[in-house]
């Protein structure tokens, strides 16, 4: 008697179908933000959330992987074996260095921001190095990641240092930093009569950081560079061809997520506040299920059903708990799996 009560008990404690009632949204999506200082910032982000509002799960957690089938799948590779692993992808929104925690009662996003160490990032883009390119992965001034798991986001708020001086080994986390090192040790060195040999004033800063770009042009007969953008010039490489536009910026990852096959997995953990068992919810995304250069649309509506106030007596505040009737909120589901297409500037 006691093994079938244990029995019964264990399977009603099962808190697995308590993932059933955590939604993703059907698509993933892959944009790109500019920065004050030109950088851009490629993202790729989904919307989960948990329908169940009445009994929250608590502690929930999500995590990115990617996983790289490449070419296996082919009826030709059939026997084919493959060393296929599950690359982590880190999450900087929830922050994974603080447990990437989220709260499901309403739609919230999970980003990952895809940047010089991340699995996704394309191998073009990667041979460019840090900070979209500015500074050139092989040039000596990049630090190897020694295969750890990083974000740039960590360098850029002071957390690591991904990039440090040939000369004297100093490092830093951002370019910027790193020129104002190099600049203002070519000042001190000039002054003090120090040997160009072996000193920072080896360093062509214009040439290593790619300063004489498109965006800048060193005029004849001046130590200055003026900025094209206030001198009002516009040199031979910044013109476009109208006849032959540029081609989209996320063709290059269009291309790259499909040649690789991979499949970008979203793991989210809780604990069933009931059972107090924990659960996982697992949602897949390819190549077909991303949206390049949208957005969520939204999908949170303000709940003024002002006539469910009368309605609301003790029995039914017991058994379904208490509401802020016309002051809550309610989930357009179907706007919830909708993604808007927007133009950038």
């Amino acid at each position: 008697m006691l093994f079938l009560v244990s029995f019964i008990f264990a399977r009603l404690s099962r808190c697995e179908r308590r993932a059933v009632q955590v939604l993703f949204s059907n698509k993933a999506i892959l944009n790109r933000e500019i920065l004050p200082n030109g950088i851009k910032r490629y993202m790729l982000s989904t919307r989960v959330y948990d329908i169940d509002s009445m009994y929250p799960i608590v502690e929930a957690h999500v995590r990115f992987y990617a996983v790289k089938h490449r070419s296996m799948h082919e009826k030709e590779n059939k026997d084919v074996r493959y060393a296929i692993k599950m690359e982590p992808m880190r999450v900087s929104i929830p922050n994974d260095d603080l447990g990437a925690a989220m709260h499901m009662s309403i739609p919230s996003c999970a980003v990952h921001h895809i940047d010089y160490h991340s699995p996704i990032l394309p191998p073009s883009k990667k041979t460019l190095g840090p900070e979209d390119g500015r500074v050139k992965r092989d040039s000596g001034f990049v630090i190897d990641p020694c295969g750890l798991s990083l974000r740039e986001h960590d360098s850029y708020t002071g957390s690591q240092d991904g990039l440090r001086c040939v000369i004297c080994g100093e490092t830093y986390g951002t370019v910027a930093n790193l020129m104002a090192h190099i600049l203002y040790n070519q000042h001190t060195e000039k002054h003090d009569d120090v040997p160009v040999q072996g000193s920072h004033q080896e360093l062509d800063v214009d040439t290593i950081f790619k300063n004489k770009s498109s965006s800048s042009q060193t005029i004849k007969g001046s130590d200055k560079t003026e900025e094209c953008c206030d001198a009002g010039i516009v040199s031979t490489d910044a013109r476009i061809d109208i006849d032959k536009p540029p081609a989209q910026w996320y063709d290059e990852y269009r291309k790259y997520l499909s040649e690789s096959n991979i499949e970008i997995i979203c793991v989210l953990e809780a604990i069933d506040p009931i059972m107090s068992g924990t659960f996982q919810a697992i949602q897949s995304y390819t190549l077909d299920d991303i949206e390049f250069g949208a957005e969520f649309a939204p999908c949170v509506l303000a709940d003024r059903d002002e006539g469910m106030k009368d309605t609301i007596g003790w029995l039914r505040k017991l058994v379904l708990g208490r509401g802020a009737v016309g002051h809550s909120v309610k989930i357009d589901l179907d706007s919830f799996h909708k993604t808007l297409k927007f133009d950038e500037e």
